[in-house]
């Protein structure tokens, strides 16, 4: 039997709906996939358990640990449903992609050299749409299998223009020196954008290995030891109920359909209780370790985040600074000449393409107009920049006064941004850079892959900032409570306190108004966030909300609750995908807003 049970914040999610049985008589036995199905030629089958994808309790330590490279070939998925008839950007969102990766182990986890975005269709290799990130799954055996061993781990197909995941399992046999196929399945996913439809996928991928030179792994073993340290602690949803009761937990996921829910939960006193994480294998195992799709989410994660360090690094003055001193390529562009990068993050440079009706204001008018297809696939961080410059209008009213969603506007403040940095630390200086060692590192996260700019000559690209971010569910709720502290982390001050504070001022409403109306008034946008009221009782409050397309929400409550929502929702009209009063009810509940 497995001794080590540090893999369990994943298992515990999947392990409560299947490796608990009620008794031994009662069980059903464990579904399990045959080793001969790992070495067939051809293999025509579909979706199967989750379950069969991870060790169960009859499993074994693996013979031996693995260390080496796997190089797998592009094959033709198996879909369900098949609905993709022609070519995404050219390319075949029905291909798995020919992707290789390196893997060692320590203490039976499966540990992957890199969880950032490993470059494939998105750099034309192979005829595959797709990217991949791979997490850190788990090695064992299972009787029968004579003297091979087992490994599996969790990954995502994404692309690097785009913000979704496509989720899923991967699974192999492999003895000394000798490795079967892969089999796979895509059990998941954020909302898409350019690829239409959701889907379902299963394969069998031929795979090559490559032995790894000694001492390959040894720089990367402290980092993933000390990203098992710093896990955020996780309980099912269930646990919660034994807590407080059922009844005040009830309507947490307020008006969203309940097919459309990848995942929801609630941090609460230093725990964050899951409530689901559901796919069409049944409950997704290593869903602590899984990366998602938050789209704009990303915004507050990054941009924001970004942006107030820059603020407490270099002084508040960083909020006035002028775009166009730190981009040339807007001259010759007016309007650009005195938008600063407070007005930015405010989505409010007074730009855009939208109509000239700002009272009352829709803060979405002119957001997909047609502008933005050629900004959006626009591929070097040059190409994007001549796009914005030149399909931006000038509004009347100027920056800073009416809010009009655009991402364009994010992805530019974030060049300036690293321009910014540049200036002041020298050409070596990244954006990202910075978030990694200054903000992510000391709260706890240590990979952090984001979607970049593709570059002709091979370099890194500009962190598009806008979205794009791959976060885990740990990740969203560790920057959530370093705004919950006021930027602070211990004794140390990361992000710019006046800043993080503005956000859950009790004074007049922050921000601009949006024209969106939820259950108890008006939001207004500020600083990446959209602010929602309230109403406790015989009190209003006010709460930020990170929010992305799909309705993907981090809700930062009152008295350092954070409510977490992921969905796949591509609803266009409506408010059910960006309401969250049944988080608000349910964290009132707990514990009263107004007391």
């Amino acid at each position: 039997m497995l001794k080590r049970v540090s893999w369990c914040a994943g298992a515990l999610l999947l392990g409560m709906a299947i490796a608990a049985a009620p008794d031994a008589d009662s069980a059903p036995p464990r579904q399990t996939l045959p080793s001969a199905e790992f070495l067939l030629e051809n293999w025509s089958g579909g979706l199967t358990s989750n379950a069969a994808f991870v060790p169960g309790p009859d499993s074994h330590a693996a013979h031996a640990p693995f260390r080496g490279t796997l190089s797998l070939s592009e094959t033709e998925m198996i879909l369900k449903p098949r609905k993709f008839t022609a070519p995404v950007l050219g390319r075949d969102p029905a291909r798995f992609p020919g992707v290789s990766v390196s893997f060692f182990t320590l203490d039976g986890d499966l540990v992957p050299f890199t969880q950032d975005v490993i470059r494939y269709g998105s750099v034309a290799r192979g005829s595959s749409y797709w990217d991949m990130i791979v997490q850190p799954g788990r090695i064992w055996s299972e009787a029968g299998d004579g003297d091979w061993s087992r490994a599996a781990f969790p990954f995502a197909l994404v692309n690097s223009i785009e913000g979704e995941t496509h989720n899923g399992l991967a699974t192999f046999l492999y003895k000394p020196g000798k490795i079967s196929n892969l089999r796979f399945q895509i059990v998941q996913q954020t909302a898409p954008f350019l690829v239409k439809d959701y889907f379902f996928a299963a394969g069998l991928v031929r795979a090559a290995y490559a032995a790894l030179p000694p001492g390959a792994e040894e720089g990367l073993v402290p980092t993933y030891e000390a990203s098992l340290a710093h896990r955020v602690p996780m309980a099912d949803w269930s646990a919660l109920a034994a807590r407080v009761g059922a009844a005040p937990l009830a309507g947490f996921d307020g008006p969203m359909p309940a097919r459309d829910v990848v995942l929801s939960g609630l941090d609460y006193d230093g725990t964050f209780y899951l409530k689901e994480c559901q796919s069409a294998g049944g409950p997704l195992p290593w869903c602590d370790r899984a990366r998602f799709g938050v789209w704009s989410v990303t915004k507050a994660l990054a941009n924001e985040t970004a942006l107030l360090r820059l603020a407490e690094k270099f002084g508040p003055s960083v909020f006035d600074l002028k775009i166009a001193d730190y981009v040339p390529e807007l001259a010759g562009h007016p309007g650009w000449e005195k938008v600063r990068f407070e007005d930015a993050i405010d989505m409010a440079t007074g730009m855009g393409n939208g109509s000239a009706a700002s009272s009352p204001n829709d803060i979405s008018d002119g957001y997909l107009s047609s502008d933005y297809r050629p900004w959006y696939e626009a591929r070097s961080a040059e190409e994007k920049l001549a796009a914005l410059a030149a399909g931006a209008a000038v509004y009347s009213w100027g920056p800073g006064k009416v809010a009009r969603y655009r991402d364009q506007d994010m992805f530019l403040l974030g060049v300036a941004m690293d321009r910014y940095l540049k200036s002041r630390a020298g050409p070596s200086a990244d954006i990202w850079s910075m978030l990694d060692k200054e903000v992510f590192e000391p709260i706890g996260i240590f990979y952090a892959p984001i979607n970049r700019t593709l570059e002709s000559g091979g370099g890194a690209g500009q962190p598009l900032m806008a979205y794009g971010y791959y976060p885990t569910i740990g990740d969203m709720v560790k920057i959530a409570r370093l705004y919950q502290q006021g930027g602070k982390q211990g004794e140390t001050q990361i992000l710019y306190a006046e800043g993080v504070a503005a956000l859950f001022g009790a004074g007049a409403a922050p921000g601009l108004p949006t024209g969106e109306q939820l259950a108890f008034g008006e939001t207004r946008y500020t600083n990446a966030f959209w602010v929602a009221p309230f109403r406790a009782g015989n009190c209003a409050v006010r709460y930020p909300r990170m929010i992305g397309w799909g309705g993907n929400i981090v809700a930062l409550l009152p008295d350092g609750m954070t409510g977490i929502r992921l969905a796949k929702s591509a609803s266009t009209s409506g408010t059910a995908d960006v309401e969250t009063a049944g988080m608000a009810t349910v964290a009132d509940r707990l514990k009263k807003f107004c007391r």
